[in-house]
């Protein structure tokens, strides 16, 4: 991708300084995805965070009475 941007005046301000945009694309060539080969380390690291996920939420809820005279 490439973007350009030209304005004929550069100073900053409201209205129109005649801005002019390009943008042009194009195709990448076709590969195959690469995905790296996931390591005994990773899948120990997946293992214990799903253990840690699976574990229940601590209840942090505090109730406030309130005293009236």
């Amino acid at each position: 991708m490439r973007l350009y941007c030209h304005a004929d005046d550069p100073e900053p301000g409201i209205g129109d300084h005649g801005e002019h945009h390009l943008i042009q694309l194009w195709r990448a060539p076709e590969t195959a995805p690469v995905h790296p080969d996931i390591t005994a380390e990773d899948r120990q690291a997946r293992a214990e965070y799903a253990a840690d996920r699976a574990l229940p939420v601590e209840d942090y809820t505090i109730t406030y009475t309130t005293q009236t005279q």
